[in-house]
């Protein structure tokens, strides 16, 4: 039952989202392409499927959850009726999809019943349970789905940039108590199956909601659910931040982009003199970098006469908005780009996948904190400056 997750959201939100790498957003128009999804360890068995779907529906599909676009089978529908018989290995994990409703499942030998138009299903223990947390984050879904709505209406309807932007605060607000809610129940689901693969299907969502240190520890080979492979891009992401992190005690990186007047200038003109520098990593498209410019141009405008820079390197690839941005929110820093949007030698040379992203750099150049965003940038300064 997996629907658009808050990120999701944010990132449609953004219109180009703020990040390389999306979470698929199941909701779709489902075209059959039959692929293999990887494979987790252990033997391969047999698996029975049965259900019933909505009495226009006239295919459902099997999919890969961790990849809702990957269709490994489709199913014909009789009279809303439906039946499938396949191997895969023990403890993997299927989706069952009429277009619109959807429901997962553990591939444990016990034949699994659906009923699609309540979402719900029976089977072993196991997926019992599993089918009971699906309708509770089925909840959490709903509501985002609601939120988002009128967003979509919107932007179908053609209204302007400025229009679609004036609702992205409102929708951002209301979705985070959603989102904390939906945090606290996949953490609480983690914590209640230490010993079985159910947490796999839902720690993928935490990926952007926890720090490295907790991701890890759930990740530990200790649990039943480690090596599963719905968890792979998680582990992918957590090797990224480790990378990323790793400048952390380095030097900054030198690069030379142009000013909005075009000129060429090298990050080491204002890096490493003898003040503490945020390199701000950001866009004017960005919805959350947006969000966030008031707090920095707020903690900017306090230090600032203290020695404080910020230097801002933009993901943008047109001139104007970029350059509109800086002049309406009075950004009254450096600001740097080469336009190149995502092909930025910002990114490549930085290892930035998602912004708005940071590092702050001391005096001599040295990295010595990254992605210091909201209270916790107002509180490194303070520390710095002593206020």
């Amino acid at each position: 039952m997996k629907k658009l997750t808050a990120i999701a959201l944010v990132g449609m939100i953004c219109l180009t989202a703020c990040a390389q790498e999306k979470k698929a957003v199941p909701a779709m128009k489902i075209i059959p392409q039959k692929t293999q999804p990887a494979a987790p360890a252990g033997e391969e068995i047999s698996y029975t499927v049965s259900g019933t779907c909505a009495a226009d529906v006239k295919m459902v599909y099997v999919v890969d959850p961790s990849n809702p676009r990957n269709v490994l089978d489709s199913i014909a529908v009789t009279n809303g009726k439906f039946s499938y018989t396949g191997k895969a290995a023990k403890n993997d994990m299927r989706n069952i999809h009429d277009g619109n409703k959807n429901m997962s499942f553990i591939i444990d030998g016990t034949p699994v019943a659906l009923d699609l138009v309540k979402e719900n299903l029976s089977g072993s223990a196991l997926n019992n349970k599993f089918a009971g947390y699906q309708q509770k984050m089925k909840v959490f879904a709903d509501k985002q789905q609601a939120l988002i709505e009128p967003f979509m209406k919107a932007r179908e309807e053609g209204k302007s940039q400025e229009e679609l932007q004036a609702m992205v605060g409102k929708i951002q607000a209301e979705l985070e108590p959603i989102q904390k809610e939906e945090t606290a129940l996949v953490k609480q689901i983690v914590k209640e199956n230490p010993d079985n693969v159910i947490p796999a299907f839902y720690l993928p969502n935490l990926i952007y909601e926890c720090e490295l240190p907790e991701l890890k520890e759930m990740l530990s080979d200790k649990y039943a659910y480690s090596s599963h492979p719905l968890l792979a891009r998680l582990k992918k992401h957590i090797a990224d931040e480790e990378k990323k992190q790793a400048i952390v005690g380095q030097q900054f990186i030198d690069i030379e982009e142009n000013d909005v007047d075009g000129n060429p200038h090298k990050l080491s003109e204002y890096v490493g003199k003898g003040n503490y520098v945020l390199i701000d990593f950001w866009a004017s498209w960005c919805g959350p970098c947006m969000q966030e410019m008031p707090n920095v141009k707020a903690n900017y405008d306090k230090y600032h006469p203290k020695g404080f820079n910020v230097v801002g390197l933009s993901f943008d690839r047109a001139k104007e908005p970029w350059v509109k941005a800086i002049k309406e929110k009075e950004l009254n820093w450096v600001h740097l780009s080469d336009l190149k949007f995502w092909q930025t030698i910002a990114a490549s040379t930085y290892g930035i996948n998602a912004i708005p992203s940071s590092l702050l750099v001391d005096p001599q150049g040295k990295v010595i904190a990254r992605d210091l965003r909201g209270e916790a940038l107002g509180k490194k300064l303070a520390e710095i400056y002593g206020e």
